[in-house]
């Protein structure tokens, strides 16, 4: 095919990686419970937003080692996990604070988005 007509992408090019999938599903709900957990300040809220944010730093981390894409989101989307560490170690604004940070990642990724377009 010619440059301007460029051959069709197969689906191993257009298929997401399990861990876009986890990291992005993660955040999203991250979103969702963070919120429960800031208005009651439920503890099933606290320890499911905690686990999860757990789980979108790890996926943050392979993302970033096997992709060598050490970008701003990625630190944006590990940095909440201070703040559940700050949270659990008795600083309850700490869980605020995680909650904050995870909407910073999330609103960071939206305006990137945006921007490439």
């Amino acid at each position: 095919m010619t440059e301007s007509n460029p051959s069709p992408p197969n689906q191993s090019q257009t298929a997401l990686p399990w861990d876009v999938i986890i990291h992005s599903t993660t955040g999203i709900a991250c979103l969702v419970i963070g919120a429960f957990m800031v208005i009651t300040g439920a503890a099933w809220s606290t320890h499911t937003f905690s686990a999860l944010m757990l789980l979108s730093f790890v996926s943050a981390l392979i993302i970033s080692a096997t992709t060598h894409s050490w970008v701003r989101g990625h630190f944006l989307a590990m940095a909440p996990v201070i703040g559940i560490a700050l949270g659990y170690l008795g600083f309850e604004w700490g869980f605020a604070l995680a909650y904050a940070l995870i909407w910073a990642a999330f609103l960071h990724f939206v305006w990137r988005g945006l921007l490439q377009k």
